[in-house]
């Protein structure tokens, strides 16, 4: 049991001000404002440890869910040592949580990852929480790949991601993919049949293809804005793009 008091605490409505927060069993139970020592022993909180935040701001951690290094380490780097760098890292500003992100890569370099991050995972007891890993590609339009190297870029093969998410789902919790591809809607379904969570990203797709996209459960857009079409001009007609077609409420209640 913990109250922390003398704290401005940040909530999604206001900043209390000289606020106290009480902590039970890893959980907020109450926050108040004032010191509210006497209601502290009276509700059998005698126990706890208090903490004086001196008017410091408190503010729940943060959850990174689109993150691919930090102090000096990538995850890429595939070692137990680049992604604790990467989680103390980030926990000493303030993200409690986060979802380690790959990057287009060769198939044994991502299966390689998969039991570095279950060793790194096993270590993890000084940084940010590890969710589960984020698949970034491979799978992308060529033309919007942005930073990832065009050489590992690929179209979905049931050959490579249903072994992965047979032996690994479990490590997955993200995978971002261009739905437009050749295969990519047989991919989601199953992505999603393992209750991973599907997004769309590095897509050149248009509504028409946005559609049956989201039909078989791609919802999240990876960094909206970046590194997929706005709308466009083809044979003359206009065609929405991911940006404008991600805004059309009507998409996302199918």
């Amino acid at each position: 049991m913990w109250i922390i008091t003398n704290t401005n605490i940040i909530t999604p409505y206001r900043v209390i001000a000289d606020g106290t927060v009480w902590i039970a069993e890893g959980k907020i139970v109450h926050i108040s404002e004032g010191y509210l020592a006497k209601e502290a022993v009276e509700e059998g909180w005698s126990a706890a440890q208090w903490m004086d935040a001196e008017g410091l701001y408190l503010a729940p951690g943060f959850i990174d869910i689109h993150v691919h290094g930090g102090g000096g380490a990538d995850f890429m780097d595939n070692s137990v040592s680049a992604f604790l760098t990467v989680a103390e890292t980030h926990l000493r500003h303030g993200t409690t949580a986060m979802l380690p992100t790959t990057l287009t890569s060769e198939s044994e370099e991502l299966l390689e990852l998969f039991s570095v991050y279950e060793a790194a995972r096993e270590q993890n007891i000084k940084g940010s929480r590890f969710l589960g890993l984020h698949l970034e590609g491979p799978y992308f339009a060529m033309n919007q790949r942005g930073a990832q190297d065009p050489k590992y870029i690929r179209n979905p093969d049931p050959k490579e991601y249903m072994p992965i998410l047979e032996r690994y789902h479990h490590l997955i919790s993200r995978w971002s993919a261009a739905p437009e591809l050749p295969g990519a809607l047989d991919f989601g379904r199953a992505v999603r049949s393992h209750d991973i969570l599907l997004a769309l990203a590095h897509t050149d797709a248009v509504y028409e293809e946005i559609l049956p996209a989201v039909e078989v459960g791609y919802r999240l857009a990876t960094h909206f804005y970046s590194g997929m079409s706005g709308m466009k001009r083809i044979h003359a007609h206009r065609y929405a793009g991911v940006i404008e077609s991600y805004w059309t409420r009507s998409m996302w209640r199918l």
